[in-house]
């Protein structure tokens, strides 16, 4: 009995350290790919904004916090022509 019991506690340990190594590894390595995958991003979307396809909005240390959207309409009717320029920003940029 004494030694059923300590054989499942050597093995519950066992289990446990190999199982905590592997998710220590598993996470670290979610991180470094989130951050490989965030420093691409940045890098497509500023090549969007100097290529003139977007334009977005920045915290104070440069961060992209939202997509500025310009748009332009012209309507005409007859000899009338009615032209609108519009931006759209989230509610909370500057």
């Amino acid at each position: 009995m004494l030694l059923s019991l300590i054989s499942m506690l050597v093995g519950a340990t066992i289990t446990w350290w190999v199982a905590r190594s592997y998710y220590e590894k598993a996470s670290h390595d979610l991180s470094m790919e989130a951050a490989e995958l965030k420093k691409l991003n940045t890098l497509m979307l500023r090549g969007m904004e100097e290529a003139g396809m977007a334009e977005f909005s920045r915290d104070h240390e440069g961060n992209i916090q939202g997509m500025k959207i310009n748009m332009s309409s012209n309507i005409q009717a007859g000899s009338a022509t009615i032209k609108c320029d519009a931006s759209v920003m989230p509610k909370n940029s500057s």
